[in-house]
C-alpha cells in the first residue's frame, strides 16, 4: 500500500505575530481586513484555497 500526501499548506497569513511558526511562508497583516485580502490575493497567484483557522488566521492549502 502506498501512501501519499493530497494536501499541502503553501503559505500562512496572519495579524497574530504570536500565532504561528513553521516551515510555510507567513505573511504578516496589520488587520484582519488585510489578513482577507491577502489571502485572496494568494489564493489566486498561487493556486490554492483559503482556509480560516482562526478570525485572525487563515491557510493557503494546495489540494492535488
Amino acid at each position: 500500500m502506498s501512501h501519499s500526501i493530497e494536501s499541502y499548506i503553501l503559505a500562512v497569513i496572519t495579524s497574530d505575530r504570536q500565532a504561528v511558526g513553521g516551515g510555510a511562508p507567513i505573511f504578516y497583516a496589520g488587520s484582519r481586513q488585510e489578513v482577507q485580502q491577502l489571502a485572496f490575493t494568494l489564493e489566486k497567484i498561487i493556486d490554492g484555497v483559503a482556509h480560516e483557522l482562526r478570525p485572525d488566521t487563515l491557510i493557503i492549502v494546495k489540494h492535488s
